[in-house]
């Protein structure tokens, strides 16, 4: 009987699922509200529990060894990729929460930057022997994976890829984690407010002003965009990666509008000691990528 994997990733708005067959092929994507603040209590994850149930019995007659399953989810899992440890402020109740024993089966947990960053390897990079790929998700905050060697590389705590709590400015503001002038700071949705004065409330709001030729909007955009550059650039000294992928809401809403001058600021800074620069290109898959990547990650599991 063919085999298949459910990936299913929750975000703080919705949740994704996806099924992919042994081919990566996907068969199906489903999506519904996450309800995290709910007068119900964790709604969202009786939605979870039905929404495992019911393809269970659709994709393999009832059969759980014939349906795989992976979840991703923002936070630290962890090291044996069976809970989420930490998640502070949403999804109440998701901590230490083990899937596997809830349901008696095999379900497998990674971060939903490390799901975004496999699915597009696995999808569209690995048959090409780019065995070196870093990704960045920029929204909210600015998250991400490395593939290194061709395998996903989650790290000691299983918290590798936080791009986005890099210092890039040592007089900045700290964030959560205490590192001062984070790249999260000085790209992220949630710091929008603050670092322009109160004159953007998101990032969109900047990005359509900068698109008009507002002159503030220019110069955060594009200040933003040369800090980014800066990160990059030490990123590519440290790791050397074939590609460097870049997704989450910023990226699919600016697309070029963010790459192009990217690329001239990256002229300035990266270290080229044969005269190539790093790839550098839009993630591919969306806003099911971290489903995608989950359900991947349910399969190279279970080789």
């Amino acid at each position: 009987m063919n085999k298949y994997y459910l990936g299913i990733d929750i975000g703080g708005t919705n949740i994704k699922a996806v099924i992919l067959n042994d081919y990566g092929e996907i068969l199906e994507k489903k999506e519904l509200l996450t309800e995290d603040f709910s007068s119900t209590k964790e709604i969202w994850k009786s939605n979870i529990k039905k929404l495992i149930t019911e393809k269970t019995i659709q994709f393999s007659d009832g059969k759980e060894e014939n349906l795989k399953i992976g979840i991703s989810a923002p936070g630290l899992v962890d090291q044996q990729n069976k809970y989420v440890l930490c998640m502070p402020e949403r999804l109440n109740g998701i901590e230490n929460y083990n899937w596997s024993i809830e349901f008696n089966r095999e379900i497998v947990v990674l971060n939903d930057g490390h799901a975004a960053c496999l699915a597009e390897f696995e999808s569209f990079y690995k048959q090409a022997g780019l065995s070196n790929i870093i990704m960045l998700t920029l929204g909210t905050g600015v998250g991400g994976g490395a593939i290194l060697n061709g395998e996903l590389f989650q790290g000691n705590l299983q918290r590798a890829g936080h791009f986005g709590h890099m210092t890039i400015d040592s007089e900045g503001p700290a964030t959560m984690t205490n590192m001062v002038g984070s790249l999260e700071y000085a790209l992220g949705n949630f710091s929008i407010i603050e670092r322009t004065h109160g004159k953007f409330k998101s990032v969109k709001d900047l990005f359509e002003s900068y698109k008009m030729g507002n002159s503030l909007a220019t110069f955060w955009w594009l200040s933003s965009i040369q800090k980014l550059a800066t990160a990059l650039a030490s990123l590519i000294n440290i790791l050397s990666p074939n590609l460097i992928i870049l997704g989450g809401g910023i990226a699919a809403g600016a697309q070029n509008e963010l790459v192009n001058p990217l690329k001239e600021f990256m002229t300035l800074y990266e270290w080229k000691p044969v005269g190539k620069p790093t790839e550098i290109a839009l993630a591919k898959h969306g806003n099911f990528s971290g489903a995608i990547g989950a359900a991947y990650f349910a399969k190279l599991k279970n080789k």
